[in-house]
């Protein structure tokens, strides 16, 4: 095969983040970028369509188009680990623009507690439908069967992989995926291992084969010929300048609560939390968003780090899309007023509202600050860095936003 860019199509900011750092970790040039320009020089290149939250016919023409402009690349279409989005629409729309002969779909994360066992997606070996994400505000995953969920879009039959025969090796499974009929085909995974393998006996394949998964198998990916380009990548440097780092949490998912409230008893960093609901008396709660920037200003100046969110105000509905624009607001007249070292950004919403807001376009990848955590920097408009940890809100050990604090307000991954 030969030699070309990776170009990875994701549907939201956090998951073209969290399947972008482990390349740059093994010395690849890393761009996450939001505003695609097809001449950009890098090795690998990670776009968001922005389209999780889109109705389906608007998802499948953004893939449509970005796919077009990719065809000279290796592409790589990124789906969410717990299946939310439009997925099956976005597979086709990338699976006709690039005239692939054969779809190989395998969402599974180990890492992240995602394995995939005779076709059903698993999250901590439940039923991704019986879990948090069915309960999803915008999202709700209300099927955990892939084949099934994918055939009631598609329309035709969709195959299944069993992990048998992806045990038996690479080139076995090469011939197994080249001998079947169906198009698309739904392969099981519960180990990493497994997924090297599925990327191994694709990556035999002569003819145009799309791969489609989380950021467990793309981490797979660097297995493919990738060219290298004249890119330079930021280095990680142990003379960084260090200071205070500030967190915006949006996810309401309770494994970003958790890990917030360690943060908070463990480093005594202040959280200010953000009482979003449907105030009858406006100038109030423009007062209450008004002491929340003070407050957090305040204690920056401090040299403290600190962490606003709205993960632990009371859901309302009818805000349920307007929440993150709200965070990101108050994040960005924050960073107005205040400089920091660092920003950490949880929840793929509020990062895309937050990028929209300072006018990041593209975010040079450093690495991880542990598996499916990446770390980088964004420029503003003179070029000064500013250090950048994404999470997505279901991601990471209890210990991630430590470690995630480590970097941003030091410069150096653990």
């Amino acid at each position: 095969m030969k030699e070309k860019r990776l170009s990875i199509i994701a549907d939201d900011l956090t998951g073209a983040m969290d399947s972008s750092g482990y390349f740059a970790t093994m010395g690849l040039s890393t761009v996450v970028v939001l505003d695609h320009n097809p001449s950009r020089i890098t090795d690998v290149m990670v776009i968001s369509t922005d389209s999780r939250g889109d109705d389906p016919d608007t998802a499948s023409n953004k893939v449509r188009k970005l796919s077009s402009e990719l065809k000279d690349d290796i592409v790589y279409k990124k789906i969410d680990s717990t299946l939310r989005g439009n997925i099956s629409a976005e597979l086709m729309a990338a699976m006709d623009s690039l005239s692939c002969e054969k779809v190989i779909v395998a969402p599974a994360f180990p890492a992240m507690g995602r394995t995939t066992l005779n076709g059903m997606l698993l999250v901590n070996n439940t039923p991704v439908s019986e879990t948090q994400f069915a309960n999803d505000p915008v999202n709700p995953v209300t099927e955990s069967h892939i084949p099934r969920m994918l055939e009631q879009s598609i329309g035709y039959p969709v195959g299944m992989i069993s992990l048998e025969n992806i045990t038996a090796g690479a080139e076995f499974l090469y011939h197994e995926f080249s001998n079947r009929s169906e198009r698309v085909l739904v392969c099981d995974a519960v180990e990493q291992s497994n997924l090297h393998t599925i990327a191994s006996a694709s990556a035999m394949a002569r003819a145009n084969w799309l791969l489609c998964g989380s950021a467990g198998l793309a981490r797979e990916l660097c297995n493919f010929p990738i060219k290298k380009s004249k890119a330079k990548s930021l280095k990680v440097s142990a003379n960084e300048p260090r200071g205070a780092a500030l967190l915006a949490v949006g996810s309401r998912h309770q494994i970003s609560a958790t890990q917030l409230r360690k943060v908070q008893n463990e480093l005594d960093i202040p959280i200010l939390e953000m009482k979003i609901g449907l105030p009858a008396d406006i100038q109030s709660y423009t007062t209450e968003m008004d002491q929340t920037l003070l407050e957090a200003r305040d204690l920056l100046r401090q040299g403290k780090t600190v962490a606003v969110t709205s993960t632990f105000s009371q859901y309302m509905p009818a805000l349920k899309r307007s929440v993150s624009g709200i965070l990101a607001d108050l994040v960005a007249d924050i960073l107005s007023i205040q400089d920091i070292a660092g920003l950490f950004l949880c929840g793929g919403d509020t990062a895309l509202e937050l990028c929209r807001r300072l006018g990041i376009g593209a975010i040079q990848v450093q690495g991880e600050v542990e598996t499916g955590v990446p770390a980088g920097k964004f420029s503003d408009i003179h070029g000064n860095y500013t250090r950048l940890v994404t999470k997505a809100g279901g991601f990471g050990s209890e210990d991630a936003i430590i470690k995630a604090i480590s970097y941003l307000e030091r410069g150096y991954l653990l």
